[in-house]
């Protein structure tokens, strides 16, 4: 355990009025660092803590403000959307301990645990297509589009949609980690932020040269759809499977991979394609 750690561990932060004990870290990151918490009533929920004592991996206090209040903002609006995406109970700026607090629910496993499993289970069935099972890469897909179609009737453009911010709460699939999102309604200006993470965020998303909008989100669903049935990110950042592996056989699955990894977004589906695809709304299982 690191000391920043210890310094946690145990310890309990009032967030607007509600004390929080930390428990145990689940992950950290480049703004802070996520602790299982359990509540004076005895819930267990996570809570985020971004940390403003001191700029780390070459991030500025300010712009560590900004993650922190953007990512509450962003969470608030999403608020009504709790199929889809994590639902944050509490949130708080505490100068005595220089850090932001934010209590949220409590996933049960993130989607590359989960993927991590069904690929053992499928191996055991001695069946070589694939990474994981087409039933099970379907549901998740269709989980994915329901989670972009969310975030679009929000207005709002998560940036970095990847497996490792979404988490599964009992059979549902929810987008967690909103620091980097952005308004929809925002528009380009040619100071827009840039980053994400390569290749599961889009290639605007690195150029500061085009506006970004919710194709960015349906390129990064294109992505992950392609980890969860190669089991390896896009390195090529094209549909093109990994080098030495044949193309899936499914031809659904191959096309939607085609169309949302377009490098232009302006060449990429709308929302409405991605729900009348067959792979989306089809009971067979492609």
């Amino acid at each position: 355990m690191s000391a920043n750690d210890a310094m946690h561990a145990n310890r309990t932060y009032s967030i607007q009025g509600e004390p929080y004990t930390l428990l145990n870290r689940l992950g950290h990151g480049s703004f802070g660092s996520v602790w299982r918490a359990r509540s004076q009533s005895g819930e267990y929920v996570a809570v985020k803590i971004v940390d403003f004592s001191r700029a780390r991996f070459y991030i500025g206090l300010n712009e560590r403000a900004h993650y922190f209040s953007n990512e509450t903002r962003i969470m608030s609006r999403l608020k009504s959307e709790t199929e889809s995406i994590v639902t944050m109970y509490a949130h708080e700026f505490n100068p005595r301990y220089g850090a932001g607090f934010i209590a949220m629910e409590l996933g049960d496993e993130s989607l590359i645990d989960r993927v991590r499993v069904l690929h053992h289970v499928h191996l055991r069935t001695g069946s070589l297509e694939d990474y994981i099972p087409a039933k099970d890469r379907q549901n998740i897909w269709i989980q994915l589009v329901n989670i972009v179609l969310a975030l679009q009737r929000q207005g709002v453009v998560h940036r970095d949609l990847k497996p490792a911010n979404l988490l599964f709460f009992g059979p549902n699939l929810k987008a967690v980690d909103f620091g980097t999102s952005q308004d929809e309604s925002a528009g380009y200006h040619h100071h827009q932020k840039t980053g994400g993470t390569r290749p599961y965020s889009a290639p605007e998303c690195f150029s500061g040269r085009v506006p970004i909008t919710s194709k960015a989100d349906i390129w990064s669903i294109g992505a992950i759809l392609y980890f969860i049935t190669y089991g390896r990110r896009p390195i090529y950042e094209t549909s093109q499977p990994p080098y030495g592996v044949f193309p899936t056989r499914s031809h659904a699955v191959q096309d939607v991979l085609y169309q949302c990894l377009q490098r232009n977004p302006n060449r990429r589906p709308d929302h409405q394609w991605l729900v009348q695809h067959p792979l989306t709304n089809s009971m067979t299982v492609f």
